[in-house]
């Protein structure tokens, strides 16, 4: 992965992906993370923070949103939106996503090493190791967690795909949401966004 493509890519980034062309899927995933005031959030990666203030409207300005991303460009993007809104429960971290598993959590969070729910959107299409991220991010959930993936999927080759790969840099043909499937209770995927592109897919930790 071209960390140093994602930190120019994060100067375009809310311009070339604005809220709206994204916003049906987001919201869909974000419901179904089920989230309760005081839960605590992981969302990895966190991006430009795009996902924030869906995040708010659940948790009212309390529990913890931990936001996570490899680009420092990306990164700077969501503090500034942390800092405009004065939102006070998000922290926001520099790391490898393959990196964060249960021993990252007991360095970062010693008192809370399990989360309650997991977004991860537009990010395992772009990550080399995506099932072992899958894995990691089961074992941060409490028991009866939700992780919750949103991303690309296009099969077959076309156009289209290959836009979508030049643009955002990953790989658009990866049985992600199959995979999923097979590791978590009450599977649901959704595959109607962005003109059957884009999918949601949803699960409780086992």
């Amino acid at each position: 992965m071209d960390i140093s493509y994602y930190d120019k890519f994060s100067k375009v980034y809310d311009w070339l992906s604005p809220k709206w062309y994204y916003h049906n899927a987001r919201n869909h995933a974000i419901q179904q993370l089920r989230l309760k005031p005081g839960q605590t959030v992981l969302n990895i990666p966190c991006g430009t923070g795009q996902n924030f203030e869906y995040f708010q409207e659940y948790l009212k300005g309390t529990g913890s949103i931990i936001g996570i991303d490899l680009s420092e460009g990306m990164l700077e993007k969501a503090k500034d939106k942390k800092a405009a809104k004065e939102w006070q429960n998000i922290q926001i971290y520099r790391e490898d996503a393959t990196q964060v598993d249960t021993n990252w959590m007991i360095n970062n969070f010693p008192l809370s090493t399990k989360v309650d729910a997991i977004l991860c959107d537009l990010g395992l299409s772009g990550f080399p190791q995506w099932e072992m991220v899958i894995d990691n991010m089961l074992e941060l959930l409490k028991p009866d967690g939700v992780l919750v993936i949103m991303d690309w999927y296009l099969p077959i080759p076309s156009l289209r795909g290959e836009f979508i790969k030049w643009i955002g840099g990953g790989e658009v043909n990866r049985p992600i949401y199959q995979y999923l499937a097979n590791k978590v209770s009450d599977f649901s995927v959704n595959t109607s966004f962005n003109r059957g592109g884009v999918f949601v897919a949803a699960g409780i930790k086992k």
